[in-house]
């Protein structure tokens, strides 16, 4: 069988556009509606989508934040289920900021309700400010978040085994058992970012999906040729870990268009938002005194012991200005051009961007991709009606469901049948 790529949308209220909310076609008041998500899930899942998935970071970054739009995951993708048949329904979790158990059960649950299509992205937050909100002074150093993320994955895939655990770690206790049986995928889809060493020898040992951001084809190659390595030593097959990169897409009927539409959503937010306050703030650094047009003093940059976020995102603003020689101010525009993440951006045609999606896949730099539109309704149904029938058209995406399950979309084994390995 030829193989064909996964498709993930990611659901973030407005796009992944700072200034999504400006547009013209965006409706800011209609994310905390259920008929707005309804109307895109259906658009994902109409263009057959492995699933759709929703990031969390249960914080405001700070005042500067010009808009917080965010639903509580598993309650929104629980709304979904009842409104879909197919499509994967992704949630994500903090490992630092919750219990097994309690994570265990509502995952499952929610597996069992829609009939086995349900992932738990793990994450280990970032940042003091999401510490503040549930108690904390700060938020716990990089290696404690991996060492409690680990023995957390393992107690929950425990008890989603359906056996009564006992259970006694350095981060947890827990004695008993689930009140359901395994789901009908035998447990929801373990999905993880995270591009750092321990990120990535935690996707290699617990994870099935992997979402990441690579920003050219060399990187993604780096990636995923790493995280494959890594999962085989453990005695994993090459199917059993999925890779797939994040893509900002600007989708326009021609590539005039679509670039205009990158232009248009860029000066509206550059022209409204204190870029440079913004950088400041990130990464705990005084301007003041700096000429914002000289080369980025590199001594700016906090410690990596000091930084509390990704660790990936430290070393790929270091290598931008290092690589690109970048002023203070064309760091802190760049930084929010790129939508405060690492992801691959392109600006096109529907076949220019579906060109581009082809070359990572036959270059071997993906399994699939999580597609980020930057402007919701519009970007994904643009999307969905002009590149999907696209990668169909090539043979390169579904055009039917195979099976019923966000396993079986996947091409993944059931926990605990052919333990070793998938399919494409």
């Amino acid at each position: 069988m030829t193989k064909r790529m996964h498709l993930n949308l990611n659901l973030r209220g407005i796009g992944f556009h700072r200034a999504a909310w400006r547009h013209d076609t965006a409706q800011p008041t209609e994310v905390w509606k259920l008929p707005y998500y309804t109307r895109i899930v259906q658009a994902a899942e109409k263009a057959k989508l492995d699933a759709v998935f929703l990031a969390d970071s249960p914080k405001v970054y700070s005042e500067r934040e010009p808009l917080a739009m965010s639903n509580e995951p598993l309650t929104l993708l629980g709304a979904l289920a009842a409104r879909t048949t197919n499509i994967g329904l992704i949630g994500t979790v903090s490992t630092t900021y919750n219990d097994p158990y309690d994570v265990a059960l509502r995952f499952a649950s929610l597996d069992h309700l829609s009939g086995g299509r349900v992932g738990m992205n793990f994450v280990t937050s970032s940042g003091d400010v999401i510490a503040r909100n549930f108690g904390y002074d700060s938020h716990p150093d990089f290696e404690l978040r991996y060492d409690r993320a680990g023995e957390f994955v393992d107690v929950v895939t425990a008890l989603w085994a359906g056996d009564y655990v006992d259970h006694h770690g350095r981060f947890f206790d827990v004695s008993g058992r689930l009140p359901i049986p395994p789901t009908p995928q035998g447990h929801p889809v373990l999905v993880q970012a995270g591009a750092s060493d321990r990120g990535r020898e935690m996707a290699a040992q617990r994870a099935e999906a992997v979402y990441t951001g690579s920003s050219n084809i060399p990187n993604g190659l780096e990636f995923y040729t790493d995280v494959k390595a890594r999962a085989r030593r453990l005695g994993r097959g090459e199917g059993a870990v999925k890779i797939l990169p994040g893509v900002v897409p600007y989708v326009g009927s021609t590539e005039a268009e679509g670039k205009a539409l990158e232009a248009e959503l860029e000066d509206l937010a550059i022209k409204n938002i204190d870029v440079i306050g913004q950088l400041a703030e990130e990464l705990g650094a005084d301007f003041s005194g700096y000429d914002l047009d000289a080369p980025f003093p590199t001594e700016l940059f906090p410690d990596h012991s000091r930084w509390k976020d990704g660790q990936s995102r430290l070393n790929r603003l270091k290598a931008w200005v290092r690589d690109e020689n970048l002023t203070i101010r064309q760091l802190a525009i760049k930084v929010e051009k790129g939508l405060r993440n690492v992801h691959w951006t392109i600006a096109g045609s529907a076949e220019q961007i579906a060109d581009e999606l082809e070359r990572w896949f036959r270059a071997g730099a993906a399994d699939g991709f999580n597609i980020l539109v930057p402007l919701h309704p519009k970007g994904t149904e643009d999307f969905m009606e002009q590149v999907v029938p696209i990668l169909q058209r090539r043979g390169l995406f579904r055009t039917e469901y195979d099976g019923t399950t966000l396993r079986e979309h996947f091409g993944l084994a059931v926990p605990g049948r052919n333990p070793a390995g998938a399919t494409a």
